[in-house]
């Protein structure tokens, strides 16, 4: 994978850098995401970075993109990209913030990586493993401290089963789930792949999780107000009529939940801002049930880069020399572990 240039993400780079890869053989761009905290808002010791897992989202192909997903909807599928291309976009992003003159304060934060940016990573999972694991082994030659890595899925029950045995017996730093379930009812229009793999399946999987890692997984909802697609889905919100079923699904002791606003994109949907005073209704209830809720704001917006909203866009500056080196120096790190 050649860098080929970067977007600023907030003002003065304040949020973090879009990154822009060239891959032999894929057409567009695949893109990846290095943000300066890793919650929006909030002065933390934790950098995060998304990561990509494909060039596109193999659910194109397959005639399942999500709805209200760019990348699925918008940038052709290419390929599934490698354990080592997966991790040499973490070592990169890594190098650049350790070697960041101008931003000094990021060069001995801890690394939290999350697999949410181009694809699927629940069809990548044989991949992605690799690729933590190649990483781990990097940032303890470099002396980085990692945080976690988040593998995130719509619901592909084998990669479930598989992660589960992997935590035990595989992964040498933390390694949390998340499952992106949205929508219940709703959720053959808005995620097809639910007529594949229902819901229900994924969440019986993830019940004895806690147990095994200490940390209940996550319950991903993204809160939608009067979504539209061109696909036909029209007026959906996940008011709280909308997300008690979920509740109902899932047991406090077991499951945590992360309710997200969502990007409206201009090619494939319209949709309302979601009003504040319902979000905070909406969590209230979920909390009254005893359950851990936050509510998560994306980055990189104005950009493109949120999650579900990476579409291969040209980016803005052209990568540098000292870039290049360092990405180098990634494919040298990596290359050392592959084995």
């Amino acid at each position: 994978m050649e860098i080929i240039g970067y977007d600023l993400l907030g003002e003065d780079t304040v949020d973090g850098l879009r990154f822009a890869w060239k891959c032999d053989k894929i057409a567009n761009y695949v893109e990846s995401a290095a943000f300066t905290n890793r919650s929006k808002g909030k002065s933390e010791n934790i950098c995060g970075y998304t990561t990509s897992v494909s060039a596109g989202c193999i659910l194109r192909v397959q005639g399942l993109p999500c709805a209200f997903c760019r990348t699925g909807n918008v940038l052709p599928y290419g390929r599934l990209l490698t354990c080592k291309e997966i991790a040499q976009q973490n070592v990169f992003m890594v190098l650049a913030d350790m070697l960041c003159e101008e931003h000094p304060e990021l060069r001995d934060k801890e690394r939290e990586f999350a697999y949410m940016g181009q694809g699927e990573p629940g069809f990548s999972y044989a991949q992605v493993r690799m690729a933590i694991e190649i990483t781990n082994q990097v940032m303890r030659e470099l002396g980085q401290k990692v945080c976690r890595h988040i593998f995130a899925t719509c619901g592909i029950p084998e990669s479930i089963k598989c992660y589960k045995d992997d935590v035990e017996n595989y992964f040498t730093e933390k390694v949390t789930l998340h499952l992106s379930v949205h929508s219940l009812y709703g959720r053959d229009m808005l995620m097809p792949i639910n007529r594949i793999y229902p819901i229900q399946e994924s969440i019986s999987l993830m019940k004895d999780i806690r147990k095994k890692t200490g940390e209940k997984p996550c319950i991903g909802i993204m809160l939608f107000n009067n979504f539209s697609s061109k696909k036909g889905i029209c007026n959906y919100k996940n008011d709280v009529n909308a997300v008690l079923p979920i509740l109902d699904l899932l047991d406090p002791e077991d499951y945590r939940l992360s309710f997200c606003e969502y990007n409206p994109i201009e090619e494939i949907s319209e949709s309302a801002p979601y009003c504040y005073d319902e979000a905070r209704e909406v969590i209230e209830i979920a909390q009254e049930r005893g359950f851990e809720a936050k509510y998560f704001s994306s980055f990189g917006k104005e950009k493109k880069s949120a999650c579900g909203m990476l579409g291969g866009k040209e980016p803005d500056n052209i990568a540098s020399q000292k870039w290049k080196e360092l990405n180098a120096r990634a494919v040298e790190l990596v290359n050392k572990y592959m084995n």
